[in-house]
């Protein structure tokens, strides 16, 4: 399948208006674009050859007459017209090559920033939402120095790993958001900022139009797709039972590597990345595993101590054990949209909207909540004047406190410090 071909309105036309009709899900479509050759076949195709590719009579009828097939196209071609907004065609130029291979590459991708983004060696790295403050750091190092060794790297936009990930690569160089809503949509609301951010050194990526709320059932969807287009998949901290634990073994059936930082083994979310290991994940320690292992010959650079410092102090280094979680069986109801100005620069895109939940039905609302001060420290030991920085309390409020906990079997005095034992 040729990859340079331009995108054109005429051939947008053709194929959302083919995708439209019964049956022409992902898979039937690049199937028949894989009979075709080439995406702009189609439009020199008569009534006989497209007979011969299995549409029938009545199909090519509609396809060629029928104006309801159209719904939604104004949508998409004003979009695409936009300033720093724009959508990419399997089989045309910029589209992913890695991920136009899948049988289920989605026909049509939205995008707001810069497509250059998708040029360079890509890299996904998931994880809990609720990850250590270890998870978080190591994260966010390990992105900020794949990104400044010319990698890309994709997540998906969540609390926790996502965000730290996005966070450290945008600082450093070019990162990728695939979101389950549109491409102006943003969720979490605090990510609002960050997603700002990302348009300028990488892009917000979607194959929802803009308008779509995000749902449950849209984030499987989005899971294969940041899998789908990276070299790897790097997995930071996940309980056994989690989409990021899906997204893993999605990356193995696609063919791609995956990689696990260990943990921990008294840290439940290290389960995750232990049984990875033990089917046959690479054991990652730092961006340099990650780039000798895919054959990458590109030294990453070290963060220093003074960076790694001020990246602690970030707004995302906080407590979200409170905020609920997308999954599969939820149910979610959403507050309409608001819409968030922002500066907007000649070349920048339209500011996205803010999507918030206002109602999710989970399982995970029956656990047990996490105290704040408990988010502060890791499974091993920590330090106290660590244990300070992180929560911002006085150390005349965070002993009793710490006093407190560990009556409650939270944690455990050690030398040094306390460590989290649940």
């Amino acid at each position: 399948m040729l990859m340079d071909e331009l995108l054109t309105d005429e051939l947008i036309s053709a194929w959302w208006r083919l995708r439209q009709l019964p049956g022409f899900g992902t898979v039937t479509t690049n199937e028949l674009l894989d009979q075709l050759g080439s995406p702009r076949a189609l439009l020199r195709c008569d009534r006989q050859q497209l007979r011969s590719l299995g549409l029938s009579d009545t199909a090519i009828e509609r396809w060629q007459f029928d104006e309801s097939l159209s719904n939604g196209l104004d949508n998409l071609l004003n979009w695409r017209r936009q300033s720093g907004s724009g959508v990419l065609m399997v089989g045309t130029k910029d589209y992913p090559e890695a991920l136009a291979s899948l049988r289920d590459a989605p026909t049509f991708l939205y995008y707001s920033g810069n497509v250059q983004a998708l040029q360079r060696p890509m890299i996904a790295m998931v994880g809990s939402r609720h990850p250590t403050p270890y998870g978080r750091q190591w994260a966010r190092e390990c992105a900020a120095e794949l990104a400044a060794s010319g990698i890309t790297v994709v997540s998906g936009l969540a609390l926790g790993i996502d965000g730290e990930a996005h966070e450290g690569a945008v600082r450093r160089g070019s990162t990728i958001a695939v979101l389950g809503s549109g491409p102006d949509q943003i969720y979490p609301a605090r990510h609002l900022g960050l997603a700002h951010r990302i348009c300028d050194q990488g892009m917000l990526l979607s194959e929802f139009a803009p308008g779509v709320t995000p749902q449950a059932r849209h984030f499987p969807s989005r899971n294969r797709i940041i899998s789908g287009m990276t070299l790897a998949t790097i997995v930071v901290e996940a309980d056994i039972k989690s989409g990021t634990m899906i997204t893993a073994r999605l990356a193995a059936e696609q063919g791609r590597e995956v990689f696990a930082l260990p943990g921990v083994v008294s840290n439940p979310l290290s389960r995750g990345p232990h049984q990875l290991i033990r089917e046959g994940a690479a054991l990652i320690e730092n961006a340099n595993d990650v780039l000798g292992e895919l054959g990458l010959d590109i030294p990453a650079p070290q963060t220093n101590t003074e960076q790694q410092s001020l990246e602690l102090e970030s707004p995302l280094f906080e407590n979200d054990q409170a905020n609920t979680e997308f999954v599969e069986t939820e149910t979610i109801t959403l507050r309409e949209a608001l819409r968030v100005k922002s500066p907007a620069p000649k070349a920048k895109p339209k500011a996205p909207r803010v999507a918030e939940s206002v109602h999710v039905t989970s399982k995970s609302q029956n656990a047990v909540e996490v105290p704040e001060l408990v988010t502060c420290i890791d499974y091993t030991t920590t330090s106290i004047d660590l244990i300070a920085i992180r929560s911002n309390l006085q150390m005349a409020r965070l002993l009793p406190e710490l006093l407190q906990l560990e009556l409650d079997g939270w944690l455990q005095q050690q030398p040094g410090g306390y460590a989290r034992i649940k």
